[in-house]
């Protein structure tokens, strides 16, 4: 999915923290709301009867974690829905440079991962 330039990418309400450093916050970073920090995003399942009495059995985590890499872990925290596609494109490339590059293409394809979880929206 190509995600529209003047699109707004908006984080659907679930559970997720900030974890581990990714190591020290510039100013610019900080300026734009990047923690440098892991987001961990907590998913509960949801179990049928018999998966339920499965779990129980097997004694199986009734949440997921789902950690984020330091550039998704920036692209979550900047997807609050103050901001369009292009601008967070904009910020990811200024504060990442070349770890970035092609920013608009890993942001989208990142975009587009998360819109398939059901954890972003994409409002126009």
């Amino acid at each position: 999915m190509l995600v529209p330039p003047s699109c707004i990418p908006v984080r659907v309400p679930c559970e997720w923290s900030l974890d581990g450093n990714y190591g020290d916050q510039t100013p610019l970073m900080a300026s734009h709301g990047i923690s440098n920090r892991q987001v961990v995003i907590i998913i509960q399942k949801d179990f049928t009867n018999i998966e339920r009495l499965l779990a129980k059995l097997l004694k199986a985590p009734k949440s997921l974690r789902r950690p984020l890499d330091r550039l998704n872990s920036a692209l979550w925290e900047l997807m609050d829905g103050t901001r369009t596609f292009d601008e967070i494109v904009d910020i990811m490339q200024e504060c990442y440079n070349e770890d970035i590059v092609p920013a608009n293409e890993r942001c989208s394809s990142s975009v587009s991962q998360l819109v398939e979880l059901n954890l972003v929206t994409v409002n126009n």
